[in-house]
This record gives C-alpha cells, structure tokens and sequence, in this order.
C-alpha cells in the first residue's frame, strides 16, 4: 500500500504544478481558462495545433514556462509509471487487486476535483503568489499585441511592472489626453471590465488598452 500512497502524493503534486504553472501563464496575459488548459497540455505532452498555442510558442516568457512544464511533466509520468506498476505487484488474490484499483482511482477523482476543479485552490497559495509574480513580470515584454485595428491604432495588453511610473495613477491619469482608452484591467483576484475613473493601477496589473501606436508608448514610458 505504500507504493499507492507514493503514486497519489505524485499525482497530487503533479496537479499543483499545472495549477500553479497555469497561474503563471495568466500573468502573461493569457485567460484564465486558456491558461489552465495550456498548462495541463504542455504538463502532459499532448499537444494541440490551436491559436492560443501559437500565442504560447511567439512569446520568450511563455515558452520558458510551457518547457519547465514539459519536462516536470516528463518526470512525473515516469514516476506515476513506476509507482503504479509497484503498486498492483505481488498482490495477495483479485480481491485486493481490485481494492487498490478501487482506491487509486477515487484518490485521483477526489485530488483532481480538489486541485482542478473546485473553488479551493482557485489561485496559487498567497505566499507563492509573489514569487511567481515577480519572476514571471520580469521576464515578461512590457506590452503584447493582440488586435490591430486601422491604421496605427491598436488593442495590446500592457504589464504593469515593478517601477512603473503608471503604478498608483488613476485611469483618468493614464488615459488622459483622449487618445488612450483601458478597456480592461486584469488583476490577481479579478477582472475589471470598463474600470472606473478612478481606479489606481497597481503593481502586476495587465492593462487592456486602446491605443494608437504613439501614444501606447507614452503609456509604456
């Protein structure tokens, strides 16, 4: 039983990696849902030949996580591999064969409904939060097109990172002059659609903005 105990403590780490490496691909822009998807892709090594996977391979940081997660991914399999075939080894009679089986798969569904699924580990733990924010938006490029529109005018997603001039401005602040529009403010525990006037940007933001190409610059400076 010791080996089950080894396969379930794995599986249950492999979860939190993709949750957390899903975490990390949503500092760089890429929606929620997206994210986790992507994560448990790369995790996994399937694959899938989408536009959102085209967004993860033309962009440094992501690419970074995508392959820290690939090869985390190829080492638990090896482990989850193991440890499975160990666990169902000299095993006394189908009775407890089937007791173990019964066992490793409630294990699975219960960690992945936990881990996955439910609203309890939604987010990374705060004290990794930080960490993984700092890291990530330090690599990150300070803007990303998403949409051109006419023109030189565009949507692009702008991070808000550590020594930014933009943090502690209110939106009427960065949108001043009637050239800059925020359409969106995506934050770590939510999602601003149309912010306020007076919302104040703060450190990690990413800024959903409207812009021509002049005046994006004047935001990113």
């Amino acid at each position: 039983m010791a080996y089950v105990g080894i396969l379930l403590i794995t599986i249950l780490v492999s979860f939190i990696v993709v949750r957390i490496g899903g975490f990390a691909l949503e500092l760089t822009g890429i929606e929620p849902e997206v994210a986790r998807f992507q994560a448990l892709s790369a995790f996994t090594g399937t694959g899938f030949t989408t536009r959102e996977a085209e967004r993860v391979v033309g962009h440094r940081t992501r690419r970074r996580i995508v392959t820290i997660l690939i090869i985390l991914g190829n080492a638990g399999t090896v482990t989850v591999i193991a440890t499975l075939v160990a666990s169902f080894t000299q095993v006394g009679g189908y009775t407890w064969f089937f007791v173990r089986l019964a066992i490793i798969v409630v294990g699975i569904f219960g960690l992945y409904q936990l881990i996955m699924r439910s609203g309890v580990t939604r987010r990374v733990p705060a004290w990794l939060q930080r960490p993984v924010m700092n890291r990530v938006l330090g690599e990150a490029p300070a803007s990303e097109e998403i949409f051109h529109m006419e023109k030189d005018w565009i949507i692009s997603l702008v991070m808000i990172k550590k020594g930014s001039k933009s943090i502690g401005l209110s939106v009427a602040d960065v949108a001043a002059g009637g050239d800059v529009e925020i359409l969106g403010i995506d934050r770590i525990d939510t999602y601003l659609t149309r912010p306020n006037a007076e919302e104040k940007i703060v450190e990690g933001d990413r800024l959903l903005v409207y812009a021509n190409r002049k005046s994006m610059k004047r935001v990113l400076d």
